[in-house]
């Protein structure tokens, strides 16, 4: 049967993945739904554009009726590094938008993009599954924490006897084409010829995710919903590349891509004389109203070990990485120039 579909945050990173893993499964019916729109070279052809807020419950309500929609995925979030409100308005009160406009509009499949992150919190995550991983009380910040909400949101508003059916997919770090984030401050430190620097003794292994891979994930789950529901309604699923990699020898295979050649010799720096100098930047920088992204956090989450195990996502959604992380970073990078 020919099903609709609408992506809100559809113009950003992992929302344009989305649209065009649709578009290239054969879906003819797909929309987006954005503060913004894309350039002209990131419009898919045939895709309709609206634009719109996402706490417009009106707004949302008027598009969901216009473009008769089966199934909302809801991949909008604000990027790190933000004033704080502004994760609890999109995060927290824009996914209590999405769900009544889902309620007032009709629509009963959800695919929610929740994070890896609302279960760290910097303790050593070696292959856990989604079982084992439990959610903090507080999230180590306020991107983390509000995702952590609105998946709680999303989870609750599933209800078989209601006929609403939703999926939360959690995703690790992700990079690919239109990247604005990962690759970004990868190639700001190699600009700043600081990628010789290096925290850690390099032990640990990370996840990261190419984001087409993501976005087979999610179109993967939306499929279930409709023709396996009983099966995930209700699940959550860790994705990731299934290959994860010490942290620092994934910055430097970025980096080479990026066209560093690897002649600078590396200046290790211990985990805990990272964890000093991170704190005195800290002081320094509330004594003069400054920022800084070498922080406490940033010092623990490139030491910590933290990868996760796919196995639920393979059995239950059916998903293989078909892109390696070799191959996403290639293409990032390639896009990048």
């Amino acid at each position: 049967m020919p099903r609709s579909y609408l992506v809100v945050g559809g113009a950003g990173f992992l929302g344009s993945h989305i649209v065009q893993a649709l578009v290239a499964r054969g879906n003819s019916a797909v929309a987006v739904y954005d503060v913004k729109t894309p350039v002209d070279e990131d419009r898919v052809a045939g895709v309709e554009y609206f634009i719109g807020d996402i706490i417009d419950e009106v707004r949302l309500v008027e598009v969901l009726n216009k473009a008769q929609v089966d199934l909302l995925f809801h991949a909008a979030s604000p990027v790190h590094g933000l004033d704080d409100s502004l994760y609890f308005k999109v995060n927290q009160h824009g996914t209590e938008k999405v769900l009544s406009a889902c309620r007032e509009a009709k629509v009963t499949k959800l695919v929610y993009t929740s994070s890896t992150g609302v279960v760290w919190t910097g303790a050593t995550f070696n292959g856990i599954d989604e079982l084992k991983a439990k959610m903090p009380a507080q999230g180590y910040d306020a991107y983390h924490h509000t995702k952590a909400i609105a998946e709680k949101l999303v989870l609750a508003a599933n209800d078989e006897s209601d006929n609403f059916q939703a999926v939360v997919l959690r995703p690790c770090g992700m990079t690919g084409e239109r990247d604005s984030q990962l690759i970004w401050r990868l190639a700001k430190v190699l600009n700043d010829g600081q990628q010789n620097v290096q925290i850690g003794d390099n032990s640990n292994l990370v996840d990261y995710l190419y984001a087409g891979n993501a976005a087979d994930a999610h179109v993967l789950a939306a499929e279930r919903l409709f023709d396996a529901p009983l099966t995930v309604a209700g699940e959550v699923f860790f994705i990731t590349n299934g290959s994860p990699m010490r942290q620092w020898d994934f910055s430097r295979m970025v980096w080479r891509e990026l066209g560093d050649d690897g002649s600078k010799t590396a200046i290790v720096i211990p985990r805990s004389i990272g964890l000093i100098l991170a704190t005195l930047a800290e002081l320094w920088c509330r004594i003069t109203g400054t920022k800084t992204e070498f922080n406490r956090f940033s010092v623990r989450y490139v030491t910590a070990t933290q990868w996760y195990n796919i196995d639920k996502a393979k059995k239950l959604l059916g998903y293989e990485p078909k892109v390696s992380l070799e191959e996403g970073v290639r293409r990032t990078a390639n896009v990048r120039h």
